[in-house]
């Protein structure tokens, strides 16, 4: 237990916030959603809060899950301070990235789109070590992101998260987490724990 709990703390510390800010709600999202006009008067926190907010249950449980899927599989793959960048980071550039490409979204909330970035970009990261099974799965996410574009989004989908599925931000993730994957320097990639992790795969 106490082993996990190192090795796991500050995704732990993630999903027990985004629950506790559920509880919070509406307020927490009155004042950590993404609001353009809010980050235009100089409200700038929400370049990183919209990802721990959400449109409710359904929508924050599916995100997390989500997120320990990905933490699970590729944990070994970074030390936790380099973790705890990566997520940081691409919590900041997916809002960058709506705010600067959906100009005519107002308002945004949830971490989805950061977590097709962790995803493409633990998956580009194992590719430079040869690992076949994470170009597969980049693949896969690639064309579940891309596929509502060509055949759309079922209202179904929309009905079960109480909201509007803005499939741009997803996009913008996948396409971020593909450059930190390539430009992340490979010696701070965990290369022990990473070539065990191969094994298993194999």
């Amino acid at each position: 237990m106490l082993n996990f709990l190192k090795n796991y703390w500050f995704f732990i510390g993630i999903s027990s916030l985004v629950l506790v800010l559920l509880l919070l709600e509406p307020t927490s999202s009155n004042w950590l959603a993404y609001r353009r006009l809010s980050i235009s008067n100089g409200e700038v926190w929400r370049f990183i809060t919209p990802n721990l907010v959400h449109l409710g249950v359904v929508h924050t449980l599916m995100n997390l899950v989500g997120f320990w899927l990905i933490v699970l599989i590729f944990r070994p793959l970074l030390k936790m301070q380099d973790w705890i960048i990566w997520i940081i980071s691409l919590y900041i550039l997916n809002i960058v990235g709506i705010h600067l490409f959906l100009p005519e979204l107002s308002r945004y909330v949830g971490m989805s789109g950061a977590l097709y970035g962790l995803i493409s970009a633990a998956c580009v990261a194992e590719m430079r070590f040869k690992v076949k099974l994470s170009a597969l799965l980049l693949i896969i996410v690639g064309l579940k992101i891309f596929a509502p574009q060509i055949f759309g989004i079922r209202a179904e989908y929309n009905d079960l998260i109480g909201g509007y599925v803005v499939e741009e931000s997803h996009i913008i993730g996948f396409i971020q987490g593909i450059f930190v994957g390539l430009l992340w320097p490979k010696s701070r990639l965990n290369k022990p724990a990473f070539e065990a992790l191969i094994q298993k795969k194999k």
